[in-house]
C-alpha cells in the first residue's frame, strides 16, 4: 500500500538543542496528493534553533499538497537565529535548478515565490514563548 500523507502523530516532552526546529515538510505538490495532517508538537523547549516553527512547502508544477490541521503548543524557544516561526515555502535553492524557490536570505533577497498547488491551512499555535531572538520578532 502506497501513503504520501503523514499523518495523526504527537510528539511531545522534547528538549532539543542547535536544530531546524519542529520542521513540517517539506511537501511538493505531486499526482497522488502529498500531505502532512493532524499533528502535533506539545512541551516543547528548544534552545538556539535556527527556526523553531517551520512549516513549508516545496516547488512543483504538477499535481496537489496539502499541510492541515498543525498545532504547536506549550512551547519554549530561546536564541533563536533565523525566523523562529516561518510558514511557507521551504527556503533553499532547489537542486539542479538555477535557483527556484525562496531564497534563505528573504527579504533581504526578496524571491520567494509561494507554492499554490499545496495550500497550508488550520495552523494553530498557543502557549509560545520567545526570548533572546537574533531576528524577529
Amino acid at each position: 500500500y502506497f501513503s504520501s500523507c503523514s499523518q495523526d502523530m504527537v510528539i511531545r516532552n522534547s528538549e532539543v538543542k542547535f536544530s531546524v526546529g519542529m520542521t513540517i515538510g517539506s511537501v511538493p505538490p505531486n499526482e497522488h496528493n502529498n500531505c502532512i495532517k493532524n499533528i502535533t508538537f506539545d512541551n516543547i523547549v528548544m534552545h538556539h534553533p535556527i527556526k523553531a516553527i517551520y512549516v513549508k512547502t516545496n516547488p512543483g508544477d504538477t499535481g496537489t499538497g496539502i499541510i492541515e490541521n498543525i498545532t504547536y503548543s506549550n512551547m519554549q524557544i530561546d536564541h533563536s537565529l533565523w525566523y523562529p516561526i516561518w510558514i511557507g515555502p521551504q527556503q533553499q535553492r532547489q537542486p539542479g535548478t538555477a535557483g527556484t524557490g525562496c531564497s534563505f536570505f528573504y527579504p533581504i533577497v526578496d524571491k520567494c515565490p509561494t507554492q499554490p498547488r499545496v495550500p497550508v491551512r488550520n495552523i494553530h499555535l498557543t502557549n509560545i514563548t520567545m526570548t533572546n531572538g537574533l531576528l524577529m520578532p
